[in-house]
């Protein structure tokens, strides 16, 4: 009886065709392998791509305007680490003290502040200085919004303190303007500070 598989010695048709398949495969592959390091190609490098990220939000915050530097100002006006107004109780913290004589066409007693419409609310109390030597006169205080009057107020010693709140949303230069005379009471502004997202010029 003939034997259909070719005997125990030799293996079957469909098993040497398919090795032979692999190694087709093999040398093909090897043989595009060296033909891309001797031609000195190199592998497509993967390239990452990101997007930019976005720059922070400012930070919105109150700004004491007495710790920041003018852009001008005048020989009267002087920096107090506190202050009392008129018959106030309560000093307040940070404030500036106006003694020099001044009036609207010469004034002495004033800063000016570089806002750039970055601040939006200016806060500030108003009045005398309760401490000063002289206890005679009416103050006059002045909050300019670049060149316009953006409020005017009047203020003896034996005033309150007046509280002030402007909006400064599109206002360049910031400026505090008193006027007093010469013999009366020295004028105050307690805490001015701003709201901006960015401090109004430089630290002092």
């Amino acid at each position: 009886m003939t034997r259909q598989d070719g005997g125990a010695g030799h293996k079957p048709r469909r098993w040497i065709a398919g090795t032979a398949a692999v190694a087709i495969v093999l040398v093909v592959g090897i043989s595009l392998l060296v033909s891309g390091v001797l031609s000195g190609e190199e592998p497509a490098a993967t390239v990452l791509t990101t997007s930019p990220a976005a720059p922070p939000r400012p930070v919105e915050d109150w700004y004491d305007l007495t710790t920041y530097q003018t852009i001008e100002s005048g020989a009267g006006h002087e920096t107090l680490e506190s202050i009392s107004i008129g018959v106030g109780k309560e000093p307040f913290a940070r404030g500036i003290r106006g003694s020099g004589g001044s009036s609207a066409t010469q004034s002495a007693n004033f800063r000016t502040w570089s806002t750039a419409g970055r601040c939006t609310r200016l806060s500030v109390w108003i009045g005398k200085d309760a401490a000063s030597a002289q206890t005679e006169g009416v103050g006059q205080f002045v909050i300019r919004a670049d060149k316009a009057e953006a409020v005017t107020r009047q203020a003896s010693i034996a005033d309150a303190p007046q509280h002030v709140e402007v909006d400064i949303s599109d206002v360049d230069r910031l400026t505090l303007l008193d006027v007093r005379g010469g013999r009366d009471a020295a004028n105050a502004w307690g805490t001015p500070r701003v709201f901006c997202s960015a401090p109004p010029g430089k630290s002092v």
